[in-house]
């Protein structure tokens, strides 16, 4: 950790709190805290963002330390990934259908697919991404001998009806949700998103998450606006979990940092009574 970021953790503790909720309080205290803690600012559109990336390094998603990092995660199960797995069996679909968007290297996959194997008959799980993202991805199955995973790097590549679940990823997605249900290849009936930021008590914003090989900008929603955007599509919330080995951390600016990311699970009515009646029968 360099002499700046011990500077910033140290101004963004308890005893400072005060003083840093004053200043975010008016535009001229913002800018200052934002020419502070750059690129880790709050930004008013993904285009700032973008910029504040691009000046201090790497700005992208398919940079090699990252892929690296998704790889790592490949196998291991993390305390929202048990939600995910509970709902992916619930819609009681078979074989098991899921479009993993912005996937990466296809590390959900492994680390779900011998837990999945145990509960339904065959799973088709493609992931979508960035080219050379999924030219990775693609490397690592041949190498694994991979017969359930494939990759796509155009949604024009998947057909029929999927589950579209999205981890870790959404909050990089620059549109609204309404724009991001109509460029999929069809209306799902079921929608899960995990680990993703929101926050309970502020407005949107943008901000750039930043590490010393790459930097990205993403997205923290206000939570109840997520929600009601995705009802204003059709979809219903049926569940959501805390997802807490992920947090964003806004050292200067306190009312904005998320403590823990959250997971959501969406359904249009159709999938849900679907849903009822397959249990009702099982337990008749």
């Amino acid at each position: 950790m360099g002499f700046r970021e011990l500077v910033m953790d140290a101004l963004g503790t308890e005893p400072c709190r005060w003083v840093l909720d004053s200043l975010e309080k008016n535009n001229l205290g913002v800018r200052l805290l934002n020419r502070v803690s750059y690129p880790r600012s709050v930004f008013r559109s993904f285009e700032e963002a973008w910029q504040a990336a691009r000046r201090v390094t790497y700005a992208g998603h398919d940079h090699p330390d990252y892929l690296e990092f998704q790889a790592g995660l490949a196998g291991m199960l993390r305390p929202s990934d048990y939600a995910v797995l509970y709902w992916l069996l619930r819609t009681k679909t078979n074989p098991l259908r899921v479009l993993d968007y912005a996937g990466s290297v296809g590390n959900v996959y492994y680390s779900y697919a011998e837990h999945l194997r145990q509960c339904t008959s065959r799973v088709e799980w493609v992931v979508f991404d960035l080219p050379k993202v999924v030219e990775e991805g693609r490397r690592i199955a041949a190498e694994r001998g991979e017969k359930e995973l494939r990759f796509a790097a155009s949604l024009a590549e998947v057909e029929g009806d999927f589950v579209v679940h999205i981890s870790s990823a959404f909050h990089y997605w620059e549109k609204s949700v309404t724009e991001f249900i109509a460029h999929l290849p069809c209306q799902p009936t079921h929608i899960i998103v995990n680990r993703v930021p929101v926050n309970r008590d502020e407005d949107t914003f943008v901000t750039v998450q930043y590490k010393k090989t790459f930097a990205v900008p993403c997205m923290v929603r206000n939570r109840d606006e997520f929600v009601s955007d995705f009802a204003a599509e059709g979809y219903a919330l049926v569940d959501s979990w805390s997802s807490p080995e992920l947090r964003l951390r806004m050292p200067l600016f306190p009312r904005h940092d998320v403590p823990a990311y959250t997971g959501f699970y969406f359904s249009r009515q159709s999938g849900l009574d679907e849903m009822r009646k397959l249990e009702a029968v099982q337990t008749a």
